[in-house]
């Protein structure tokens, strides 16, 4: 298991997720929602999918089930080990599954309840699980009552960090929030279409909404003084937005971003100068915690 340690709030947080941690609330009735079993089915040539998002009052469960016997025993997994999260599911009927997709499928939720955020994934033939958990040796017990389930050529890939158990979530993603204003973020001129070079900037957003999904994020755009400023709020707007669609289309819920176009209103340099005009040229952006 690849693990990065946060030993204590002078560390750095390592590895791209904390660049990153967590959260999404969801009233549910009775905390429970559910399809029936019976009543959705996927095709035998779909590939069967189960997913798990793990957040901090929140669990959501996804895909291809076995049976109704299967659901029943992740609901009470679900009922045993995250009483105090609402649960939501999606379950679809699933042909030709594999003999172990229940009892993978179970130990894998299992394992992330021993994790403080987390998402997880099951197809034939792998599993997937990343995340956050201050239990390592706890969750390191899990994956291996996991592995033992699985066939020998399924492979389990898990990408998890340790977080010290002194530092709170809010605190880990505050801190890994803090150096994201300074990834550059680039566009082609008088255009709101993104220059490649900004996608590792990109990418190491999408991590940090990924593993903080409690929070919402602000993508503001701000524009230099040249030209009219309805122009410059346009624009600027226009490339907050093109920020937003390429988390959008990473899997980030658009309810947790808020775009803004600020256009000139915000300088934080010279507009006379060719470079303090570049530096103006910008996208910032804000947490907000809690999601709202």
């Amino acid at each position: 298991m690849r693990m990065a340690l946060c030993l204590n709030a002078r560390v750095m947080i390592a590895v791209p997720m904390l660049c990153a941690g967590l959260l999404l609330s969801l009233d549910i009735d009775n905390g429970w929602k559910s399809d029936d079993h019976s009543d959705r089915s996927v095709p035998a040539l779909d590939a069967p999918r189960l997913a798990m998002t793990l957040t901090r009052d929140r669990l959501a469960l996804s895909g291809t089930t076995q049976s109704a016997k299967h659901e029943a025993g992740l609901l009470q997994v679900a009922a045993d080990r995250f009483r105090d999260h609402d649960v939501e599911t999606t379950f679809n009927a699933g042909v030709l599954l594999p003999e172990y997709w229940q009892p993978v499928s179970l130990r894998l939720l299992y394992a992330i309840a021993a994790m403080e955020s987390a998402t997880a994934e099951l197809h034939a033939g792998q599993v997937s699980i990343r995340g956050v958990t201050a239990n390592a040796d706890k969750l390191a017990q899990r994956l291996e009552f996991l592995r033992n389930a699985m066939p020998a050529d399924a492979d389990l890939l898990d990408d998890v960090v340790v977080v010290d158990n002194d530092l709170t979530l809010d605190e880990l993603c505050q801190r890994a929030f803090a150096g994201l204003n300074a990834l550059p973020i680039a566009f082609q001129e008088s255009s709101a279409q993104l220059r490649t070079s900004s996608i590792p900037s990109l990418d190491k957003i999408v991590n940090f909404a990924w593993d903080c999904q409690h929070t919402t994020i602000v993508i503001s755009g701000h524009s230099d003084g040249s030209g009219s400023e309805a122009w410059n709020r346009q624009l600027s707007r226009a490339r907050a937005q093109a920020v937003a669609d390429y988390l959008e289309d990473n899997g980030i819920d658009p309810d947790r971003l808020v775009i803004e176009g600020r256009g000139s209103s915000v300088p934080i340099a010279d507009n006379d100068t060719a470079y303090g005009r570049g530096l103006n040229r910008r996208i910032e952006f804000k947490l907000r915690q809690p999601l709202l």
